[in-house]
């Protein structure tokens, strides 16, 4: 795949975020980066989840099924350990399995893998049902997802993994938020009654919103305390997929995009930093402390472009282009004050969250199970985009964008008009894809 936008910056960012892809595809399967060498349950998910499959669904496939492991309800997805906090059921984010799982099968189309990820993602909602679940608040205990270190926390909580488990996460509730509604629709493609999952999905997101939502802020809470406290902070993650999800109204996403703490590189992971770990220079100390992390922008700027909020988009973008050109590969994270890459080279999701800038953002693509929609977010700097060779299922689109904006004035495929904007999941061949933006 090549991409052409008429800048070098953001051309280059592109190809060089799936270099990083491809030098991640170890024996068939994907590893965290270049000094992390091993498959995660979560840097795999979000990254498949972003990079839209990866462009290699049998590698996210064969991933994928090494990420279960045995509870007595049957497989679940295996939850990621950490030195700090310990594993399950202090860390319960686990369930991200099911989202790099359904932009697998989106991908895909394996009905196998399908039924194979329904039922790890079923088992893995009543481990957490059994396990985590709160009913006083209605929400999920353990750790917020990815900030499994003391640098993600208060003083208090270090080295105190089953304390971090009594609090309730904002990201972690949102996966499960999340995971409800993957397992609904997945029931329904395999011809099973998915109800009870959207019932609960409906319930959390009530129970995320009445006990999360900080109105005096604009802002969802980090956590809540085992007391019933919000914590003041904001967590870059969470912020992120409320939008994108739908958790968040958009009375609510318009005041996320106000009030968001954004560092000159970019959303940052937390925000504000906690002063006891800023001066703490081994990695696992401060690499939770308000750092930027790539695939967290990506998911900050798929939640802009899906409210077609594009100046915040646009920002988010050309921190990150701007960022990948500070060393030869994606990094881990980025210092918020100067911009320095950290953590490890040819970070997997990193390189995962730019992609998603491109796919998801600049050129609109959504995907479900009978589309895939075009809704481009163009920032005014550019009047036309190509990306050629992007390969999804049995279709190879070539796409055009023309104009800048967020209204489609026309849309097209292999020079046919498609007044609604969609491409069927079933396509095959190459196509020509033309979108006409309304302020072209």
């Amino acid at each position: 795949m090549t991409l052409a936008t008429g800048h070098a910056l953001y051309d280059e960012a592109y190809a060089k975020a799936r270099r990083d892809v491809t030098g991640n595809i170890v024996n068939g399967r994907l590893i965290a980066g270049e000094t992390w060498p091993q498959i995660w349950t979560r840097d795999s998910s979000y990254a498949l989840d972003l990079g839209t499959g990866l462009g290699v669904p049998d590698v996210g496939m064969r991933t994928l099924r090494t990420m279960a492991t045995t509870d007595r309800l049957g497989e679940v997805w295996r939850q990621d350990p950490c030195r700090h906090f310990g594993a399950w059921p202090n860390l319960t984010d686990s369930i991200v399995g099911a989202v790099g799982a359904w932009a697998t099968y989106l991908a895909s189309g394996d009905e196998d893998f399908l039924r194979w990820s329904f039922e790890v993602t079923r088992n893995s909602l009543a481990r957490a049902e059994r396990d985590a679940f709160d009913v006083g608040s209605g929400l999920f205990r353990g750790c917020a997802s990815f900030m499994e270190s003391n640098s993600g926390y208060p003083l208090r909580f270090r080295y105190r993994g089953a304390a971090v488990g009594r609090t309730k996460a904002l990201s972690t509730n949102l996966l499960y938020f999340r995971g409800y509604q993957l397992a609904a629709r997945m029931a329904g493609l395999i011809g099973e009654d998915g109800s009870s999952f959207a019932d609960r999905a409906t319930a959390l997101r009530e129970a995320i919103n009445r006990r999360l939502w900080a109105p005096a802020r604009g802002l969802y809470a980090y956590y809540e305390t085992e007391g019933g406290r919000q914590s003041r902070r904001m967590e870059g993650l969470g912020e992120a997929l409320a939008v994108l999800w739908g958790v968040a109204d958009a009375s609510q996403a318009k005041e996320i995009f106000k009030n968001v703490s954004i560092t000159g590189y970019g959303i940052p992971c937390l925000w504000p930093r906690y002063l006891a770990w800023r001066y703490y220079f081994n990695d696992a100390n401060y690499y939770h402390n308000g750092m930027v992390w790539p695939f967290v922008q990506g998911y900050w700027a798929q939640a802009a472009a899906s409210r077609g909020a594009v100046d915040v988009f646009d920002a988010e973008l050309a921190k990150l282009a701007g960022s990948a050109q500070r060393s030869a590969t994606f990094h881990e994270f980025y210092r918020p004050g100067n911009g320095q890459p950290d953590g490890s080279g040819r970070q997997l999701w990193s390189a995962a969250g730019y992609l998603s800038m491109i796919h998801h953002g600049l050129l609109g693509m959504s995907f479900d199970e009978r589309h895939i929609s075009f809704r481009p977010v163009v920032p005014a700097r550019f009047g036309r985009i190509k990306l050629d060779g992007f390969a999804y299922r049995d279709m190879v689109l070539d796409v055009e964008v023309l104009g800048a904006g967020t209204e489609v004035a026309s849309f097209s495929v292999d020079g046919q008009p498609q007044p609604d904007h969609t491409l069927p999941i079933r396509t095959s061949g190459r196509r020509m894809v033309t979108v006409v933006m309304a302020a072209a």
